[in-house]
């Protein structure tokens, strides 16, 4: 009786330990190649903990994802610091590239760019550059009928510097 009870205690001890195995194969400390910079690192996942001062970027292809540790977040993606993990998140649905949600640096096909926001026409007062896709402030024109008038500077300095010959007074 005591040896079935002894070995249904060695399985359940074994099922236990089972994924605390499997998990430390997982686990590295990001000194692999696919884990570089990674405090947290599996094999399928990739990192899912960066070092300090580097962004989690997760990639996503189909209904998996893949964690990289990066300086920089790629184009179309701006960092986030935070106080438990650094973020890379992906720029607003009109930009091409951003500095943050709110800002946009370069928009994509058929937006242009006004202040920061991707707009699919220039606002009025503005005209649309096509070859760097941004809204740029038109000059004021001249109003019709008006002479440009610039100060003579000539007349003014003859005025005031009385250069006739003075004659002698008696």
């Amino acid at each position: 009786m005591r040896v079935p009870l002894c070995l249904l205690l060695l399985v359940a001890h074994a099922a236990d330990m089972l994924p605390l195995n499997r998990r430390r194969k997982q686990v590295g400390t990001g000194l692999g190649g696919n884990c570089t910079g990674c405090v947290i690192c599996s094999e399928e996942n990739g990192c899912s903990t960066c070092q300090q001062r580097l962004f989690l970027f997760i990639r996503r292809e189909g209904i998996r994802q893949y964690g990289k540790c990066v300086h920089d977040c790629p184009h179309g993606y701006f960092g986030v610091r935070g106080q438990e993990v650094n973020r890379c998140r992906r720029c607003g649905t009109t930009c091409e590239s951003c500095f943050s949600q709110d800002f946009c640096i370069q928009c994509k096909r058929r937006f242009y760019l006004y202040k920061g926001k991707c707009l699919p026409t220039c606002p009025l007062g503005t005209a649309a550059q096509h070859s760097t896709r941004e809204c740029q402030e038109r000059s004021p024109s001249p109003k019709k009928g008006r002479r440009e008038r610039r100060p003579r500077k000539d007349r003014k300095t003859d005025r005031q510097l009385d250069v006739r010959p003075r004659r002698p007074q008696a």
